[in-house]
C-alpha cells in the first residue's frame, strides 16, 4: 500500500507527509501526537467550574452576531442553554465558527467558563456525533497548509486497512510479560479510549525502547578478540596547562575514564553532567590517553555547529600540545573533505570533530582508539553503532547533559559504567530566575531592551512553532510578530524553529552567535546549541507546558559568560504546575530537579495523565527505574535463549529509532 493509495490522498498532499518523514502507511502510524488534550470532562452549566476546561451540550438559542473594534479585531456572540440554564457564547477574532451554528440545535462545546460573565470563551465546537471533542484528543505536527482534521481522517484509515507493522518482540514473549504488540500500542496512541489504556501503551513502549537501547549496545560489545589496551598516560602537565582549575567530579570522572582505557577490554563510559559542569573538557582530556597510544579520536557532536564550537574552542589546546586536530561536517567543501578522508586513512589527523559524517562508509580510519559521543541522547542507537565499527573495538564515551538520579542511571545503564559531575565550574555565576505571569510581560520587555542596550542578547522560547486555535499557548510566531512590532528599529528579532530547512536553522544560529540577532524567538531546537557567551537572558513563556528537565536544559544554553545571567518563566493561567516552576525558581542544581520531578511524578498521578489540559507525548518514563530494570530482565532472559528474536526486524527497528532521532535533533 502507498501513500497515494489512501482515500484523500493526492500527489500533493503525499509530498506534505514526505516532508513530515513520512513515505509509507507504517510512517504514518509511527507518527506519534505531540500532546493529548484532555476533552472528556462532561459538564452542565450548573455543575462549571472557572478555570477549567469542560465539554457541554448546548442548543443554540440565536443566531451569532460579530462586532468589529478597532483594526481587524472582532467578537462574536450567542447564546446556547442546556437543562439547567444559559450562557453566553463568545469568540474573540473568529467570526467563523459561529457560522456553523443553527438555532434550535444541540452542539458539542469545549472551553473554559467564566462565571462572573456567564461566558464560555472561544470554545471549540463540534457535532454532536463527531469524536473531536468528548474524549482524549490528540495534538500533530503537521505543516501549515494541511488540516489536522484531514491529516486525522487520512490516519484513521491506515488503521481500518489491513496495514501492520511487524513486531520485534515475538508473541510469547508479550505473552509472559504481559506487554501489547506494536499495533495495538500504535492504535492506543492514535486513539486513547481512557487514561488507563494510554497508561499501558506509554509504559509498554517505554519498556520496548529501552530494551532496543541495551540489546544495541550489548551487539557493539559482544567480540572484542584482538583488542589492545593503552598505555597508562601522565595527564598532569596538560591538566596544569589550563587556565582554569578542574573540579574534584571532573577529576574523579578522568581518572575513572582513564583506568577503563588502560585495561585490555573495550571502555563503555557515560558520563552524565548538568548544564555547564564541564564534561567536554573531561573528554578532550582523556582523548590525550588514545592520541599518547598512537590511536585516532573521533568526537561526534549532534549539530554542525555544536561540532564547530567544539573544534574552534579546543583546536589551539591541542596544536599547543602537538596534536592535530580537524572538522568533518555536512558542509564542508569537497576538495578539504577528500583531505580529511585521506589524512584519517594515513593517520596524519588525530583526533576528528563532526557531525553524522563521521560514519560515512567513504571514511576509513587508520586506526580509530576512542569515540566520544557528545548529547549521546540525541544519537539513534543505530549512529552510535555504525561509529563504533569504524575500529577494531574503540572505546566508547558518551556525553549526556540529561542529569538523572544516580540510582536510575546505574539500573538504566547497566551495561555501561557511569560517571557523574554534579559541581559546576567556581568562574560560572549562578543563572536568577524569576516566576512571573504574562502580566508581567511589559516589564520583562523592558528588561531584555536595557540589557540588549548594554551589549547583550537573548533567547525567548515558546512550546510552539505556529499559532494554533486550538491550543492556547504562545507560538514562535505569534511572539515574533510581537516583538518585531515592539522592538521595530530598536533591536534585530529573528527566529528559528525545526521546520526551516537545516541551512536555515544553521544560518539563523550563526547570526545570533555572531552578534547580528539580538533577540533570538525559538523552539526547543536551542537545546543543543551552541555556546552564546553574550546571551544573558531567557525567557520560556507558557513554562507550564515544558517538563522540569527540559526548563533546566533550555536555561542552560545562558550563564555562559562572564555577564549575570536571567532566566524569566512565564507560567500559563494554570496553577497545577505552579509547584514544579517554584522548585525551578529556586533552584539551579540539574541533579537536584531531576530528584523534584521523580518525587512529583511519583505516585498514581505521576505522569500527568489525570490532569486537565495538555498531555506530555514523551518523557513520562523518563525516571521510572521499574522501566530500566524490566528492561534489563527481558534481555537476559533473551541471552539465555528463553525467548528467540528475529535479528533481520532488530537491525531494522534500530535503524528507524536512529531516523526518529535524527527527527528530533531537527525539532
Amino acid at each position: 500500500m502507498k501513500l497515494t493509495d489512501i482515500k484523500g490522498v493526492g500527489p500533493k498532499k503525499a509530498e506534505k507527509l514526505n516532508q513530515m518523514g513520512i513515505f509509507t502507511p507504517t510512517d504514518l502510524m509511527h507518527y506519534l501526537p505531540r500532546k493529548y488534550e484532555d476533552r472528556s470532562r462532561f459538564a452542565t452549566l450548573d455543575q462549571a467550574q472557572e478555570d477549567i476546561k469542560n465539554f457541554f451540550i448546548l442548543k443554540v438559542e440565536n443566531s451569532p452576531k460579530t462586532y468589529f473594534f478597532k483594526k481587524n479585531m472582532s467578537i462574536t456572540r450567542s447564546v446556547a442553554s442546556d437543562r439547567t440554564g444559559k450562557v453566553n457564547l463568545v469568540w474573540f477574532n473568529d467570526r467563523f465558527t459561529a457560522q456553523k451554528l443553527e438555532i434550535g440545535k444541540e452542539y458539542k462545546f469545549f472551553g473554559k467558563y467564566d462565571k462572573e460573565k456567564n461566558q464560555l470563551n472561544n470554545p471549540l465546537l463540534s457535532q454532536i456525533e463527531d469524536d473531536f471533542i468528548g474524549g482524549i484528543y490528540p495534538t500533530y505536527s503537521v505543516l501549515k497548509g494541511f488540516s489536522k482534521k484531514d491529516f486525522i481522517k487520512i490516519k484513521n484509515q491506515v488503521f481500518e486497512s489491513k496495514v501492520r507493522v511487524n513486531d520485534f518482540l515475538p508473541d510469547k514473549l508479550l505473552m509472559d510479560k504481559d506487554l501489547l504488540d506494536i499495533n495495538t500500542i500504535l492504535k492506543v496512541f492514535h486513539n486513547p479510549k481512557d487514561y488507563t489504556s494510554l497508561f499501558k501503551a506509554k509504559r509498554d513502549y517505554a519498556i520496548r525502547n529501552a530494551l532496543l537501547e541495551v540489546i544495541s549496545r550489548s551487539k557493539s560489545s559482544l567480540d572484542q578478540t584482538g583488542y589492545m589496551e593503552n598505555k597508562a598516560i601522565s595527564l598532569s602537565n596538560y591538566i596544569k596547562s589550563l587556565s582554569f582549575q578542574l573540579t574534584e567530579d571532573q577529576q574523579k570522572a578522568l581518572s575513572e575514564i582513564s583506568e577503563d582505557m588502560i585495561v585490555k577490554k573495550q571502555m563503555n563510559r557515560i558520563v552524565i553532567g548538568d548544564v555547564g559542569s564541564g564534561k567536554t573538557i573531561t573528554a578532550i582530556l582523556a582523548a590525550i590517553t588514545s592520541m599518547k597510544n598512537q590511536k585516532q579520536v573521533a568526537f561526534m557532536a549532534p549539530t554542525e555547529l555544536l561540532a564547530i564550537q567544539h573544534y574552534k574552542n579546543y583546536e589551539s589546546f591541542l596544536d599547543k600540545h602537538g596534536f592535530k586536530a580537524a572538522i568533518l561536517t555536512g558542509s564542508t567543501p569537497t576538495v578539504e573533505r577528500n583531505n580529511i578522508y585521506e589524512n584519517l586513512k594515513q593517520g596524519k589527523i588525530d583526533i576528528i570533530f563532526g557531525t553524522h559524517a563521521l560514519f560515512q562508509d567513504k571514511i576509513k580510519y587508520k586506526d580509530l582508539g576512542l569515540v566520544i559521543m557528545d548529547e549521546q541522547q540525541r544519537f539513534g542507537v543505530y549512529q552510535r553503532k555504525l561509529l563504533a565499527e569504524k575500529g577494531q573495538f574503540p572505546d566508547i564515551l558518551l556525553l549526556s547533559a540529561t542529569p538523572i538520579p544516580r540510582t536510575l542511571a546505574l539500573t538504566k545503564f547497566k551495561d555501561l559504567d557511569v560517571s557523574i559531575i554534579k559541581s559546576r565550574p567556581a568562574e560560572r555565576k549562578p543563572i536568577e530566575t524569576y516566576l512571573v505571569d504574562q502580566t508581567y510581560e511589559k516589564r520583562f520587555i523592558k528588561f531584555i531592551y536595557k540589557n540588549i542596550t548594554e551589549g547583550r542578547q537573548a533567547y525567548v522560547v515558546c512550546p510552539r512553532v505556529e499559532e494554533d486555535d486550538e491550543i492556547e499557548v504562545n507560538s514562535v510566531e505569534g511572539i515574533y510578530k510581537k516583538y518585531k512590532k515592539i522592538f521595530a528599529s530598536k533591536a534585530k528579532v529573528d527566529f528559528i524553529h525545526g521546520k526551516l530547512s537545516p541551512e536555515e536553522k544553521e544560518k539563523k544560529q550563526e547570526d545570533f552567535a555572531d552578534g547580528k540577532v539580538d533577540i533570538l524567538i525559538a523552539t526547543t531546537i536551542i537545546e543543543v546549541g551552541i555556546d552564546v557567551k553574550n546571551a544573558n537572558i531567557m525567557v520560556i513563556y507558557d513554562a507550564n507546558y515544558f517538563g522540569m528537565s527540559q526548563l533546566h536544559q533550555i536555561r542552560g544554553r545562558i550563564g555562559r559568560g562572564q555577564h549575570q545571567s536571567y532566566c524569566i518563566l512565564v507560567k500559563s493561567n494554570s496553577e497545577e504546575d505552579d509547584e514544579k516552576l517554584t522548585f525551578i525558581e529556586s533552584n539551579n542544581d540539574g541533579f537536584e530537579i531531576a530528584n523534584k520531578d521523580l518525587e512529583l511524578r511519583g505516585g498514581g498521578d505521576r505522569f500527568g495523565l489525570f490532569q486537565s489540559g495538555l498531555i506530555e507525548d514523551s518523557g513520562e518514563f523518563l525516571y521510572d527505574e521499574d522501566i530500566y530494570e524490566e528492561a534489563n530482565t527481558i534481555f537476559r532472559e533473551i541471552e539465555s535463549g528463553l525467548y528467540k528474536l528475529d535479528n533481520k526486524l532488530i537491525e531494522q527497528e534500530i535503524i528507524k529509532t536512529s531516523k526518529i532521532y535524527d527527527k528530533v535533533i531537527m525539532n
